[in-house]
């Protein structure tokens, strides 16, 4: 997991950042369209209703949004813990 950005000197874990949290609130608003009239199913997609369309693709944009924010955002060391791993390789090497 050597993805992850390092801790900046601040540690802000995402349940903190009001961002992250519209983006998600809007993605699963997105996802349950009650937002349509009832009984449309016209026009198709592929076959499918398009508000399973809208609801699949706001699901995955939803999925892939949350493995960014763990990915990316969120550091689950702790500053100690990380220094005490950079000195453990750098003993090793």
């Amino acid at each position: 997991m050597d993805q992850r950005r390092s801790a900046p000197h601040t540690l802000v874990e995402p349940i903190r950042r009001p961002g992250i949290w519209a983006v998600m609130v809007l993605l699963m608003v997105a996802s349950v369209p009650l937002y349509l009239p009832s009984g449309t199913v016209r026009p198709l997609v592929f076959g499918l209703p398009y508000w399973m369309v809208i609801s699949v693709v706001a699901t995955l944009l939803f999925a892939a949004f949350t493995s960014w924010v763990c990915l990316r955002r969120w550091n689950l060391a702790e500053p100690d813990e990380e220094r005490r791993a950079e000195e453990e390789s750098t003993w090793t090497t």
